[in-house]
């Protein structure tokens, strides 16, 4: 649609139409308002087909002049006759010189309203401006890049909300309101196309809404083929929205926006004939960059104003759909081993969610969206206040006073500002939801293509965790979804002579525990052989014979970069890269990953992270005349060692025995170029704390206190500083560098690096 008016007004009505209820006038008097600036509009008054729908439609509202409400059937006819109508707004018209044109605007393809010589051709209106040709459409210098921004972002929420919906169709084809749910996100989504002239995103989003249209009228049963048509016309929506996206971040500027959607289109025409639709191209699983690029779920309010204004309203009153609940998980039944079709299906949705439902979207009015960038800049000042009060409370002249009453302001600034900060860093916090669903459409895909039938139990989908870690979670997320359904989950034939169940199960966790994150990744595949990784690190040359490794230790090599022990490469595995991904991005959110496994019976990933990377977790320790943070998260245990627990190892160093594992001493002194106070390591303390995929013992003078610090980045000047993750500037002033532990472990010594 070329007239961006006609747009916005079908947006209002699509709107006020999702709130109707039966026997209700509230809603109705404001269409039929719309209705009737609708009819002086010439695109309407050029197509016989929407003035007769028109005309039907405001037939239908006229009781609403007497205040009378509509009956169920007669609400349902107005829906039919707004989408007929919309449809003929829609429709293109083909054209000689267009032959894609000519294949959207196909007969075939909604169904509806035959007469497309009388529709406008926003395809061609583009081609005479250069755009739209065969699809292409670019993004120049006289758009508007703030609503195309709010483009994205809306498209990314009702991409997500596709996705979801039809991962619940697959499982439950006959589940309405997901059915309508799906429905109305394309159909917002075309209309914010629309809005902006986006001719090719809008058409394909229209044939897309034909097809669940046809879906929603019992006119086409919901297949295997219709699941694997709309994901596919998802995933080339969510590239269209991925390329404009690049353009707005400053990259291929200029460039036209290019997806080819022809076979698509091929497949979509055949699923609305009733024909089976043609084989998708073969295709490599899915990569970190081909999931929807969703955003942490916050909740957002749109002005009635934007664009596409719709889609938030929708989203805000119709229920998430959530594919497996873990409280209690529904136990699927185990399909037969030749019914692979439905490998990698979601539980289906749980019917007791109305109630939480309806009291979160009765929350969602009171939020607005915000800029990140000014919520960063509040936290950080509220970093700078904290530590700023903290000094003036500690000040030697402050301390001196003994006055009552100046206490107790004091004390009441104290409790004031904890409290400011704590909800200061709330407005940071959103819930996993979002990073958690992605891995269904992954475990869906992945077992498809590796004819497994796995299901994903998802929980704890609300812990809450800063929006950073969010974002930065998800490639480890994926790596290890992949490997749980590669090397962890076995073959139906394989589950099955092992006396398991066709079906695998992988279960995905998160919860608060200990001031931080958990999130727990377990499989009841085949387990981790500790033997065959044993034997692969031979081979490679990561420990020798004489070595006599723990299990704990032998699982902690598949994080060594380059290990695999998969047989052959493959598209989804087997080059030894991934793993190694996990456990670095992990260790840069200052995190930690344990493994526990047994064998033919699973394997569990355990993530530890912490709340928010604005205020860390540490043990203040002493070096010398300095002072070092250690991030609590990285600390297994301290303790003042006995004699009998420190020996020295030719070609090895100082080691120190705990709990009858040899782990190696690192002098903190040493790697620093510090004076220290103790050389005796029995007169120190040794702090025992993960250093990758090992253990190291940390000698310090000694330990001062345990607190939380607002962390500040060391600056350009120091950037490259190898040992430091950070500083914090503490009560009395005084600058404290955050040790990154794993990283001081593999310094050389002062002495070493002076050299």
């Amino acid at each position: 649609m070329a007239d961006p008016h006609v747009n916005a007004l079908l947006q209002e009505m699509a709107t006020e139409m999702a709130f109707l209820s039966p026997d209700s006038a509230q809603g109705l008097t404001l269409i039929a308002a719309v209705l009737e600036q609708l009819q002086e509009q010439q695109a309407v008054t050029g197509s016989a087909d929407a003035r007769r729908e028109l005309a039907l439609c405001q037939t239908l509202c006229q009781p609403a002049a007497s205040g009378a409400g509509l009956s169920q059937p007669q609400l349902e006819q107005l829906q039919s006759a707004f989408e007929r109508m919309s449809n003929a707004l829609y429709l293109v018209k083909p054209t000689p010189e267009d032959p894609l044109a000519q294949q959207l605007g196909s007969a075939g393809l909604s169904g509806q309203a035959q007469n497309a010589q009388d529709q406008v051709n926003p395809q061609a209106q583009q081609a005479q401006d250069g755009e739209g040709t065969e699809g292409r459409f670019f993004i120049g210098p006289d758009d508007d890049l703030e609503l195309l921004n709010e483009f994205c972002n809306e498209g990314r929420d009702l991409l997500g909300q596709v996705e979801q919906g039809v991962l619940v169709l697959e499982d439950n084809p006959r589940h309405k309101d997901t059915l309508n749910q799906v429905f109305r996100a394309f159909h917002t989504f075309k209309g914010g196309a629309g809005f902006l002239g986006i001719a090719p995103i809008q058409l394909l989003a229209h044939h897309l809404e034909s097809l669940l249209d046809a879906a929603r009228k019992d006119q086409l049963p919901i297949n295997q083929a219709v699941i694997d048509v709309i994901l596919a016309g998802g995933d080339a929506l969510q590239k269209y929205v991925s390329a404009i996206a690049r353009q707005l971040a400053g990259e291929d500027r200029g460039q036209a926006i290019f997806v080819d959607t022809s076979e698509l289109l091929v497949r979509i025409e055949a699923c609305l004939r009733g024909e089976p639709a043609p084989a998708a191209s073969a295709a490599t699983p899915p990569q970190a960059s081909d999931l929807p690029d969703l955003p942490p779920a916050e909740p957002v309010a749109m002005p009635a104003v934007q664009p596409a204004a719709a889609a938030e309203l929708l989203a805000q009153h119709k229920p998430p759909v959530v594919l497996a609940s873990a409280a209690p998980p529904v136990a699927a039944p185990a399909p037969a081993p030749d019914q692979s079709a439905s490998a990698g299906k979601p539980a289906p949705a749980p019917t007791g969610q109305a109630s939480k439902v309806a009291a979160r979207t009765e929350a969602l009015a009171n939020f607005v969206k915000l800029d990140t960038h000014k919520l960063d800049a509040l936290v950080d000042l509220m970093g700078e206040l904290v530590i700023a009060q903290s000094m003036v409370v500690q000040h030697s002249l402050v301390q001196q006073l003994r006055d009552r009453e100046l206490d107790r302001h004091l004390r009441q600034l104290s409790r004031i500002t904890t409290d400011l900060q704590r909800n200061a860093m709330s407005l940071r916090m959103v819930p996993i939801r979002s990073t958690f669903q992605k891995m269904n459409r992954l475990v869906r895909d992945l077992a498809a293509a590796q004819h497994k039938q796995v299901q994903l139990v998802l929980s704890g989908e609300d812990t809450e965790l800063d929006r950073n870690i969010v974002e930065e979670l998800a490639d480890p997320l994926l790596h290890m979804m992949r490997n749980a359904v590669d090397h962890g989950i076995e073959s139906p034939a394989d589950r099955l002579a092992a006396g398991k169940s066709a079906l695998g199960t992988i279960e995905l966790h998160a919860t608060h525990q200990g001031g931080g994150i958990l999130i727990r990744l377990r499989d009841d595949g085949r387990g981790l052989d500790t033997q065959r990784i044993l034997n692969k690190a031979l081979q490679k040359g990561l420990i020798t014979a004489e070595d006599a490794p723990t299990d704990k230790s032998i699982f902690n090599l598949i994080f060594l970069p380059g290990f695999s022990t998969a047989e052959a490469v493959t598209d989804i595995s087997g080059r030894g890269v991934g793993m190694d991904v996990v456990r670095g991005n992990i260790a840069r959110l200052r995190g930690r990953i344990d493994i526990t496994s047994a064998l033919g019976q699973g394997t569990t990933f355990e993530i530890f992270l912490p709340l928010t990377l604005a205020i860390i977790d540490g043990m203040l320790v002493g070096v010398g005349q300095e002072r070092f943070i250690v991030p609590t998260l990285t600390i297994r245990e301290s303790l003042r060692p006995q004699p009998q627990m420190v020996s020295t190892v030719q070609g090895k160093g100082e080691l120190i025995r705990v709990r009858d594992k040899l782990i190696p001493l690192v002098r903190l002194s040493d790697k620093l170029g510090l004076v220290s106070q103790v050389r005796d390591p029995c007169e120190g303390i040794v702090m025992v704390v993960d250093s990758g995929a090992r253990s190291r013992a940390l000698l310090v003078d000694s330990l001062i206190g345990k607190q939380e610090v607002v962390i500040k980045s060391l600056g350009p000047t120091f950037q490259h500083q190898q040992g430091m993750s950070g500083a914090a500037i503490l009560g009395d002033g005084r600058v404290a560098l955050i040790i990154d532990p794993e990283a001081v472990s593999q310094l050389g010594s002062a002495s070493e690096m002076a050299a």
